[in-house]
Order: structure tokens, then C-alpha cells, then sequence
């Protein structure tokens, strides 16, 4: 079964490209236009980074022949394994630091719902253990490390069993905070007026994030022969592996690509369509007015310059600014 060998090349190339555009967007939007380059920004730059160090250790053992039936002579298998056990790790760190940079950008939006603040420094919490305990059983699947790819004879590994069990609950920790980051803006922006445009972009979003979801979903199917493998090693294994890898490239190429699409907004005002005048509405909202109110509102929340209405750090939903003006009437004997 050459298929995922074939296959994997695609969406390694396919994402790197999308997400060097993506990023690098995403980076010149928030240092250079809002100018609030934050603790999620970091977060998404190192994971784009450990992307595309995930990428190449993939590509690497690809080009040394792993999950090639017919071992040709510039092929070494040794290094194949070891560039993909690698890959596998860094996989793991990588997804957990893409999520960890969702949550984030959740969280500087959530400024006034505590409950929903709770909710995702739960769920960061779950992760990062998650993904530290994830971590060590693949990078510690055999004793000494070096046995996973042939050198040496001595030594213990866990059982192909093990692996898939483990891979199992990557996919439902996966599925869960991914369901739960993709539902969480629609609750978040109850109340808000939007334009048409941003309507639209928040769709795209919402679709997306679902989208990288499924994906996850799909990957269930194939470790479920993961599990059924007689031994973690070998040309069958290899395969079995890399067509999961299929879809763990895909997914977190498309989280990234997602949570990097979020973070453009300021760049909708350029767009021709689907504004509107009038009043600002915070973050989603468009307008073609400016003011220089400074109010501070309740749990650090900023009405900023009505020009910088597509910072996603500032949110006002309707109905909950109001202006009041006191008279005071004097009377007295003349």
C-alpha cells in the first residue's frame, strides 16, 4: 500500500505555502496595522515554525525510504525510522502549541465572560498535560529510543496496541478542544452587530475550524488499524503510520491556517463589499467614523478609537454603551 507514501508530499506542500502567506499576514497585520501583537501571536509563530520543522523531518524520511516497499540503494532505513520518530514528536508539540495559540485568541476576546475564561484555562490545563504525558510515551515507545529504528537488539518496546490507544485519545482530546474553539466565537459574538463582510469571514472561519475537526475524525478510522498491527515496526506499520499522518499534516496545516485567518480582520476594511456606516460596534463592526474616546469598561475592557474596530481585543456589543447627561436647575429669589 504505496498510497499514503504518495500521498503525504501534497498536503506538506499545499500548507506550507498557504500558511508562510497566512502567518506572515497575521504577523505584519498585528505588528505594523493594530499594533497588539500578543501571548497567541508568539504561540502561533513558534507553531508555524515547529510546522514546518514537522514538515521537513517528514519529508526527510520519506526521501530515506520509510514505508517504501522496495528498499532502493541510496535508501537507508536506520535514519527513515529515526527522521520519522521524530516527525511523530514533533507532531505532538506541535498540535498542542496550536491549540494552546486558539485558546489564547479566545481568551483576549472573552474579556467580560468569566465563565467562558474558566472554561479555557480548563481546557489549556487539559491540554497541556495532555500533550506532556502524549510526549513521553512516544518519545520513550522503546528503551533505549534507538531500538525503535534497528540499531541495537537489547531493549523493550511498547506494543503496537499501546501506541494506537495513545493515538486514540490524541484524536479525542483533539476532537473535543477543536469542537469546542470552533462553537466558542458564535457565543462570543451574541449581541454583537456585524457587517456583511465580517458575517461572511466569520462563516469561513466557523466552516474551517469544523472542517479541521472532521479530519480528525477521519484519522480514527486509520488507527484503528494502527491498533490491529502484529508489530509496531516494519513495512506494514510504516504505512499504517504514515496514511494517519495524511490527515495530522492536513489537520494542523488547517488549524494553523484557520487560527491565522482569524487574527486579519483589519485587512476587511480594504475590502469594497459589505460595509457599513454609521455607529461602531467594537471589534466586528465597521465604521467610517473616528473619535478619541478613552473609557474603561468594566474587566479591562477598552472602547478604543472607532478607526481601530477590527481589533479583536475590544469588543462592545450593542445596547451596552450609553451616554448620560445630568442637569442640575438652581433657583433663587431675585
Amino acid at each position: 500500500m504505496a498510497w499514503a507514501r504518495d500521498s503525504l508530499p501534497a498536503p506538506i506542500y499545499t500548507f506550507l505555502a498557504l500558511n508562510v502567506l497566512a502567518v506572515g499576514l497575521r504577523v505584519y497585520v498585528r505588528i505594523w496595522m493594530s499594533k497588539s501583537f500578543g501571548y497567541d501571536d508568539y504561540a502561533m509563530s513558534v507553531a508555524f515554525i515547529g510546522f514546518v520543522t514537522l514538515c521537513s523531518l517528514t519529508l526527510v524520511s520519506l526521501t530515506k525510504g520509510y514505508g517504501d516497499p522496495e528498499q532502493k540503494p541510496w535508501y537507508d532505513p536506520v535514519d527513515a525510522v529515526r527522521f520519522f520518530i521524530a516527525s511523530t514528536i514533533t507532531y505532538v508539540i506541535v498540535l498542542y502549541i496550536v491549540k494552546l495559540s486558539v485558546a489564547l485568541v479566545l481568551l483576549r476576546i472573552a474579556v467580560t465572560k468569566k465563565g467562558v475564561r474558566i472554561l479555557l484555562i480548563c481546557s489549556m490545563v487539559a491540554l497541556t498535560i495532555w500533550s506532556t504525558v502524549t510526549t513521553f510515551i512516544v518519545a520513550f515507545q522503546c528503551v533505549p529510543l534507538s531500538l525503535a529504528w534497528g540499531e541495537g537488539t537489547e531493549g523493550t518496546c511498547l506494543s503496537a496496541a499501546v501506541l494506537a490507544n495513545t493515538g486514540y485519545s490524541i484524536s479525542a482530546m483533539d476532537i473535543a478542544s477543536s469542537f469546542l474553539y470552533a462553537g466558542l466565537p458564535a457565543y462570543l459574538l451574541k449581541g454583537v452587530q456585524l457587517s456583511a463582510r465580517v458575517k461572511a469571514s466569520i462563516i469561513v472561519l466557523l466552516g474551517l475550524g469544523v472542517a479541521s475537526s472532521v479530519v480528525t475524525i477521519i484519522r480514527l478510522k486509520y488507527l484503528v488499524d494502527v491498533g490491529n498491527l502484529k508489530s509496531p515496526t516494519g513495512v506494514e506499520a510504516a504505512n499504517a503510520y504514515l496514511t494517519t499522518f495524511v490527515y495530522s499534516i492536513t489537520e494542523v496545516g488547517l488549524t494553523i491556517f484557520t487560527g491565522s485567518l482569524a487574527a486579519l480582520r483589519p485587512l476587511l476594511k480594504l475590502v469594497p463589499f459589505g460595509q457599513t456606516t454609521g455607529q461602531a460596534y467594537g471589534t466586528y463592526g465597521a465604521s467610517t467614523k473616528q473619535s478619541n474616546v478613552r473609557e474603561e469598561m468594566g474587566n479591562g475592557m477598552k472602547l478604543q478609537d472607532f478607526n481601530d474596530a477590527e481589533s479583536q481585543d475590544f469588543i462592545v456589543p450593542k445596547g451596552r454603551v450609553h451616554k448620560t447627561v445630568q442637569y442640575e436647575v438652581k433657583y433663587s429669589d431675585v
